[in-house]
């Protein structure tokens, strides 16, 4: 192990090999124990609120994402003429041959 009083009144001075690879071995240890404790901790987190959260049956999530979209309701389709206008313009083409089929909400 490296002399710690030799570090402190001169940390300029030159360390030998053995001692040079025991400070980078000490440093990598602690470095990858760290790491390991992180990585225990995500787990064990994800878990914990997981348990919190409950989980869906797939069918039901399945399910939910093969809905068919709801209907267009009247406030809706002032916004559906909006984005209708915008696609046109972008395009160059006329709002009359552009044709919206679906609005996703995120």
């Amino acid at each position: 192990m490296p002399n710690a009083s030799n570090a402190i009144l001169d940390p300029f001075a030159p360390m030998s090999l053995s001692d040079a690879l025991m400070v980078a071995m000490c440093g990598l240890l602690v470095v990858f124990l760290v790491l390991m404790v992180i990585a225990m901790m995500i787990t064990i987190i994800s878990k914990v609120i997981g348990l919190f959260e409950g989980k869906k049956p797939a069918a039901a999530v399945a399910a939910a994402s093969a809905a068919a979209p709801a209907p267009v309701q009247e406030d809706d389709e002032e916004i559906i003429a909006v984005i209708t206008a915008a696609v046109a313009a972008e395009m160059g083409t006329a709002p009359d041959q552009t044709r919206l089929t679906s609005v996703i909400r995120y």
